[in-house]
């Protein structure tokens, strides 16, 4: 059958909501094309899922944006500008208001493409889809699943994502909650960009801002609590690279910290990376191989 002829059939599958023989339509040009041209292979896909999603039908477009994932993945696809432009057409395409199935497929589809950037060394565009993904879960459940769309944004790095889930997480709660949720936010923040001693004593300046770009956003002063009065001493604390004062802090705000468990882990797992690492013990059975040898 002739491509326009398909691509006509395909128009009229989707206007009278067959969404299933217009996904097998797009597949069949995606098979047909994929050998001898795969650029029109995987436009074909991009053209589905762009008829597909704004019709709310998240499983048939599924199925066509994790097929381009997938085979950027497997082929090792050259990364340039069109090919990096599908990947945003698809993730742009995500329908509003569809609920967890649909951020579930984006986190796929993301996973995916975050894969094929990094594979090529783009780990800045790779960035780029994470704090979409991030922007489009909050968008799509909110405070619901606050965490994980703070998780795509933590992977963005880009502050005022963070900002944006703490602002949407905060409004829903009670009053006497908000401090906890930014020290929550700004802990686990922290703790996840960082990988060693120096990478925390260079984040808790980004934790300091954070808190600022809060209540900045919010209109409000921070509130005089023991939870913003110790996540103001633990960043000093960060900042100094002490694992002691972090240490005697956990201590002394125990009782606050133990309101949220969550927390604790953040504080523990913080000071797991400022303590030193215990030397390994000598191999002996090794040292006596070289001894005897």
């Amino acid at each position: 059958m002739p491509v326009d002829r398909i691509q006509k059939k395909l128009e009229d599958c989707v206007e009278r909501e067959d969404f299933y023989q217009a996904q097998q339509l797009c597949l069949s040009l995606y098979s047909r094309y994929k050998r001898k041209d795969a650029c029109k292979a995987y436009d074909a896909l991009v053209s589905g899922v762009g008829l597909l999603f704004p019709r709310g039908d998240v499983s048939a477009g599924t199925e066509l944006a994790l097929t381009l994932a997938k085979g950027y993945v497997d082929a090792g696809v050259e990364f340039d500008a069109g090919s990096l432009s599908r990947v945003h057409a698809i993730l742009d395409a995500y329908p509003e208001g569809a609920g967890m199935p649909s951020v579930a497929s984006c986190e796929k589809f993301v996973d995916l493409c975050s894969r094929w950037c990094q594979s090529h060394g783009r780990v800045t565009e790779a960035k780029v889809l994470h704090e979409k993904l991030g922007r489009y879960t909050l968008r799509c459940v909110g405070e619901e699943c606050a965490g994980r769309a703070l998780l795509h944004s933590m992977r963005g790095n880009n502050l005022s994502d963070i900002v944006a889930v703490m602002t949407t997480t905060a409004s829903r709660a009670t009053p006497e909650e908000e401090d906890l949720i930014v020290v929550k936010t700004v802990l686990r923040f922290v703790n996840f960009r960082s990988r060693s001693k120096a990478d925390l004593g260079a984040y808790s300046k980004v934790g300091v801002a954070l808190v600022d770009m809060y209540h900045k956003q919010t209109g409000r002063t921070p509130p005089d609590t023991p939870a913003m009065n110790f996540l103001r001493l633990a960043l000093e604390a960060l900042g100094a690279q002490s694992a002691g004062l972090l240490a005697g802090l956990r201590e002394k705000y125990g009782l606050m910290l133990g309101q949220d468990p969550s927390i604790v882990g953040e504080v523990d797992e913080i000071l797991s990376k400022l303590r030193p690492r215990a030397a390994k013990p000598p191999d002996l059975s090794q040292m006596f191989k070289t001894l005897f040898a």
